[in-house]
């Protein structure tokens, strides 16, 4: 009969007691086996993480709970838990209303709060909330993106995956992911930015309004002036004046006006950073004629709802008759006429508050009489070489042979 002990598997260091240690005579160091070794009187774990790299942990004074923590340890990095994915099976969507929006929400302003929170309630969480974090794969986001770019503007899916690639990036960076599967997607290719500028008569009609012919249902016809209620036409101007964002304007803060010195400080901005511009003399005057509460935290205009202000502004564009006009094309305006003005490009930045130089040039329009007048300089130098005592002709160039 074959004894059993003889072809059993050989014990290991994890499956015995250690031996004993005399007491009052501790080793500095006994290296024991399979992760395992003892420093005066503590049993370290000695384990390669998932990270790729060793590491060494104090784990118990006695062997038989050193030998548990090793254990409990080597199987956590096979789920990955160690250095590597926290509640590895959290949802999106979890995470999401756990841990993502509480942490993040404090340091958007309220207009932004508004917009990631559309694009996570409409888009994001619809289409990935049951699906567990881990298990998300790049082949699913770029069919989501082509699925979004056959229904909206490449600029609007651009502001959706951002928002998604910013999420998985803080799982990442918390270590509910390794890495984001949204990092190599691509931006969607965007349309040209929209050209639109005002006419001096569309500026003129914007302010101060004008006489339109109306039609009845029964064909009857009349004359009506049409402006703007007082409220948008302070908007309107200091829309112009400034440079300025619609939700810049909605948060100017009296404290935030410095008629001395001649200057708006814009404290709530897209970037987040504070900006101080000058202030014209046309703004300056309007300003001087409000009312200035004593609370300096009192909003220089009217208050008003952001989507309450671009209506009233797209109802008296449609009684103009204006085309194509929106209240953010009167930014553009102010930078187009900064531009033709012949005013630098690192100066027109600093007062519409751009970090990056391509953005500006997006607003920097010139207009085709400006671009008549430019070539102007060409026209002269042209009749200058033309002068009597000069040829009086321009050659072609010689043909080669």
């Amino acid at each position: 009969m074959t004894d059993e002990r003889a072809v059993s598997e050989p014990e290991t260091a994890l499956d015995v007691a250690a031996p004993p240690v005399a007491a009052g005579k501790h080793r500095h160091r006994r290296r024991g086996r399979d992760g395992l070794f003892q420093r005066n009187v503590w049993w370290w774990i000695d384990y390669t993480g998932a990270d790729g790299k060793r590491h060494r942990k104090k784990a118990a004074p006695d062997y038989q709970t050193a030998r548990l923590v090793y254990r409990d340890t080597v199987a956590k990095i096979a789920r990955g838990e160690v250095l590597g994915v926290r509640e590895e099976g959290i949802k999106l969507g979890d995470f999401v209303e756990k841990k993502y929006w509480p942490t993040i929400k404090a340091s958007l302003s309220t207009w932004e709060q508004r917009r990631a929170r559309m694009i996570l309630d409409t888009q994001i969480l619809p289409h990935f909330g049951g699906t567990r974090l881990v298990g998300l794969r790049r082949e699913e986001i770029e069919r989501w993106q082509a699925e979004r770019l056959a229904a909206v503007s490449g600029s609007t899916v651009n502001k959706e995956v951002m928002r998604l690639k910013h999420l998985l990036n803080r799982a990442v960076a918390w270590s509910y992911l390794k890495d984001s599967p949204a990092r190599p997607v691509k931006r969607a290719k965007e349309a040209p930015g929209r050209v639109r500028y005002l006419t001096a008569e569309e500026r003129e009609q914007l302010l101060n309004g004008a006489d339109v012919e109306i039609t009845a249902k029964d064909g009857r016809k009349w004359t009506a002036h049409q402006c703007p209620s007082p409220v948008l036409r302070l908007y309107i101007l200091a829309a112009l004046q400034t440079g300025a964002r619609r939700g810049e304007l909605l948060n100017l803060r009296w404290a935030d006006v410095d008629m001395k010195a001649r200057r708006l400080t814009f404290r709530v901005t897209k970037n987040g950073e504070a900006r101080t511009v000058p202030m014209t003399d046309t703004l300056r005057e309007v300003l001087l004629a409000l009312p200035r509460p004593l609370d300096t935290e009192a909003h220089v205009f009217p208050e008003r709802e952001p989507q309450v202000l671009t209506r009233s502004f797209a109802r008296l564009v449609g009684r103009l008759g204006l085309k194509n006009l929106r209240f953010h094309d009167l930014r553009h305006d102010a930078a187009s006429t900064l531009t033709m003005a012949g005013v630098p490009q690192r100066t027109v930045m600093a007062i519409l508050g751009h970090r990056d130089p391509r953005m500006t040039m997006r607003y920097q329009h010139v207009s085709p009489d400006h671009l008549r007048e430019a070539v102007y300089a060409l026209d002269a130098a042209g009749r200058e070489a033309l002068q009597p005592g000069s040829s009086g002709t321009i050659s072609a160039p010689a043909r080669r042979g």
